[in-house]
């Protein structure tokens, strides 16, 4: 098989990548885990804006986010709670009830959430700016359908 394609060495990318702006998108958690920091408690996770809603952005993924799950100062400790309440609720929790966080971070993972995009700046380079989830809440749409008849694989189907 012979395949030409045509180079230009002018016309090169520049490396740059479009930042996913600030606002609302329909996205999937695809990673989860627990973390802890001199006794605190959180979970990182990242999110993919979904592609099956029609919204801006779609398949693009924002990374290292991270929901505190406690705070030792009483100045936040109310906000940080609200906002672990509302990340539970829109992952599908209810009621009043004890959570075991490793259980939390494998549960949560193709959870469909509506997520609040803002920009945030680099410490060590005020120019540069990156998306962070800063609020999560229930989803808006209904989470991925299937498409088509469920595929069914067989020791028939299998090369070994």
């Amino acid at each position: 098989m012979s395949f030409k394609i045509n180079f230009d060495s002018e016309n090169v990318s520049t490396g740059e990548f479009q930042l996913v702006a600030e606002g609302k998108y329909e996205a999937s958690i695809i990673n989860a885990e627990a973390k802890e920091w001199q006794g605190q408690f959180s979970i990182g996770f990242d999110v993919e804006i979904r592609s099956d809603v029609e919204q801006k952005h779609q398949g693009a993924k924002v990374l290292y986010n991270t929901l505190y799950l406690s705070s030792t100062n009483p100045e936040y400790a109310e906000n940080t709670e609200k906002k672990r309440n509302s990340f539970l609720v829109a992952c599908g929790y209810s009621g009043k009830q004890s959570l075991d966080l490793d259980e939390v971070v494998k549960n949560i993972i193709g959870k469909s959430v509506l997520v609040y995009i803002k920009h945030v700046e680099d410490k060590n380079d005020k120019e540069r700016k990156y998306p962070r989830v800063s609020f999560v809440a229930e989803s808006k749409v209904n989470p991925p359908q299937p498409s088509g008849p469920p595929i069914t694989v067989g020791s028939d189907d299998l090369p070994f």
